[in-house]
């Protein structure tokens, strides 16, 4: 990719007066790229799919995934059978994973190939009478492209991300949906920042930890080298400093590249968004690749013994917190782990989380954002997950981790959600023993 050459150009927008509508394109339409075809001031570049896109496996392929084995995802029997039973969780699971759930923890233990749908899926949807949303050919062949970046001519870029042209709105898939078809701030182009060119990561709620790590920070990562090369390119995100300017640093960026809001540029790059809670495979594996590089070049080795267990001191904190740290604290120490505490309030340093986090063997969590630490542990690591009860099941982080190539275990609240997960220390007892079971057999087998 190469800066496009911008002297003598200026900002002309039709609908500059703020009156003026332009056509709204949304990137959940499956044809919104053939929609931009007739579009003079924007330019899609991609990156195919390298190779045969059917009867594909990750096991041979070493150009379009980072990883090649993965691990089977694992639920207690309430969850699979809500994913197994149609209508049952909001989100539609059930016709996602055609009403399969594997509840026996030991099928974990072999690796075996990434299925063709986590780099096809969509966001779960809550309309469970449309079969078109998951087509048969989701589940056995990959996507036209790996990534791709959308180059805008004269624009103005929205605080959610979204870009504006002569004449087109782009509105790619985020957590955020603004159909509204004029120009922010009253069209009022002398108020807006103007830069020549601009990259934009900013996303709806990109401020919160999760969607902080998991959609707006590795939207940059497959475009790291451009960034480098062209340092006058700006970034817009949603803030401008803490754990992001942090985060940056960490990848090679200098957080004075970053502004925050609406704003205009003479070229602006859109690279693929992030679905709401939709982590994307290739630029999670490269951004958690490069954590685990920058950790070990950067700290003192450590060795990799740690059971972590997230404590939350807010929502969704697990009700029987006490006694959930005394059995995993006592299953530590009976396989010879470091039991560590993970308290967000306050919150460790970056450094001493990534530190955490990377030597990490266990992670055990209730369902919330401090499990996006997991991008920082080494793959194969195994995380155990409160879930929520109806109707707030959420299995983003059963996505994150399955393609990180780490092993998810669900163990649903029995009610409670949002306020507490209430899952019962027995039942988290349980798990993590057949989970530290397994990691023991596979470290004996590593070692023979």
């Amino acid at each position: 990719m190469t800066a496009w050459n911008t002297a003598g150009k200026s900002l002309s927008l039709k609908g500059g007066d703020g009156t003026t509508p332009v056509r709204v394109v949304r990137g959940v339409e499956e044809n919104y790229m053939d929609r931009l075809g007739d579009d003079p001031d924007i330019v899609t570049l991609v990156l195919p799919w390298l190779r045969s896109r059917s009867n594909w496996s990750s096991l041979s392929d070493f150009c379009n995934v980072l990883y090649q084995h993965y691990y089977e995802w694992t639920a207690d029997d309430v969850l699979c059978s809500w994913i197994e039973t149609p209508g049952v969780i909001k989100a539609q699971y059930d016709v996602l994973y055609r009403r399969t759930c594997t509840r026996n923890i030991n099928k974990t233990a072999r690796a075996q190939p990434l299925r063709p749908l986590f780099v096809n899926a969509k966001p779960e949807k809550t309309k469970h009478d449309d079969p078109t949303l998951y087509p048969d050919y989701f589940y056995t062949g990959t996507p036209s492209y790996v990534f791709y970046v959308h180059i805008h001519r004269d624009a103005i870029v929205t605080a959610l991300g979204d870009v504006i042209t002569a004449s087109t709105k782009l509105v790619l898939d985020t957590c955020s949906q603004d159909v509204i078809p004029t120009l922010p701030l009253g069209g009022k182009l002398s108020e807006i920042p103007c830069y020549d060119e601009l990259y934009v990561i900013t996303q709806y709620w990109g401020s919160a930890f999760f969607h902080r790590m998991t959609e707006v920070v590795p939207r940059l990562v497959l475009c790291l080298k451009f960034l480098n090369d062209h340092p006058q390119v700006r970034i817009l995100a949603p803030e401008v400093g803490g754990r992001l300017a942090e985060l940056l640093g960490i990848i090679g960026l200098d957080k004075s590249r970053l502004v925050a809001g609406v704003v205009r540029a003479k070229i602006v790059y859109q690279p693929r968004s992030t679905a709401c809670g939709h982590a994307n495979v290739q630029e999670s594996q490269v951004l958690s690749q490069l954590y685990r590089d920058y950790i070990e070049r950067t700290f003192p080795h450590q060795p990799r013994n740690r059971l972590i267990l997230i404590r939350r001191s807010g929502s969704r904190r697990f009700s029987e917190q006490k006694a959930i740290e005394e059995v995993v604290e006592r299953a530590a120490r009976d396989f010879n782990l470091t039991y560590t505490l993970f308290i967000d309030n306050p919150t460790p340093s970056l450094n001493d989380t990534m530190m955490m986090f990377h030597s990490a063997v266990m992670i055990v969590a209730p369902v919330g954002a401090g499990e996006s630490n997991m991008f920082f542990s080494q793959p194969g690591t195994f995380v155990l997950e409160g879930v929520c009860n109806l109707p707030h099941v959420n299995l983003c982080f059963q996505r994150l981790a399955h393609i990180l190539a780490h092993h998810w275990h669900g163990v649903t609240s029995r009610g409670g959600c949002e306020g507490v997960v209430d899952v019962s220390a027995a039942a988290i007892d349980d798990a993590v023993r057949s989970h530290l079971r397994l990691y023991k057999t596979e470290r004996s087998v590593s070692t023979m």
